[in-house]
């Protein structure tokens, strides 16, 4: 009997183990997959086209068209659902609320630091009210400076080297 039960025992040890390690490779990959998302929609908004609209939006938001406008939604939206991923792997248990919070924090400066985007937000908020995505990522968002992306391609800018001044002498004075 002492036999069975260490056996039992030895075995709940193993499957808790092979469980951790099974959650643990799904947030690995759940990882990656939400990682993946992040550069697709980063190498999207680089394409000729979309940065231009982009820029508009940061740049003039007054003189974006309907089509311009759609361009930019279907990007904003695709944050969000990346966030929202990231939410869902913290209700499945892979990642806590304060790895939701940080994402967001870091991520919501880039995509939404402009007038434009930030009432985009609130166009989508009420779709959202209730839940962790208002919870954390209002906010984030709400606290952000209307100028953080056109501040942050400023100090990307580098600057033309000085050059040196260049002494110009009178004719009179060079003769001498």
């Amino acid at each position: 009997t002492l036999g069975a039960n260490v056996g039992v025992v030895l075995g709940l040890v193993l499957v808790f183990v092979e469980v951790r390690q099974n959650a643990e490779l799904t947030r690995t990959q759940m990882e990656q997959q939400m990682n993946d998302m992040l550069a697709n929609i980063e190498l999207s908004i680089a394409e000729p086209q979309m940065a231009a609209v982009w820029v508009k939006s940061v740049r003039e938001p007054e003189a974006l068209a309907d089509s311009e406008i759609r361009m930019l939604d279907a990007h904003l939206t695709s944050i969000l659902l990346e966030w929202d991923y990231l939410i869902q792997m913290e209700a499945g248990g892979l990642v806590t609320r304060d790895r939701v919070r940080r994402h967001v924090a870091n991520t919501a400066p880039a995509y939404f630091g402009s007038r434009f985007a930030k009432n985009w937000w609130q166009t989508q908020l009420p779709g959202w009210q209730g839940t962790i995505m208002e919870e954390v990522a209002s906010p984030i968002i709400e606290a952000l400076d209307d100028t953080v992306i056109a501040t942050s391609w400023e100090k990307m800018r580098i600057k033309p080297p000085l050059q040196p001044a260049t002494i110009t002498v009178p004719a009179a004075a060079a003769a001498i």
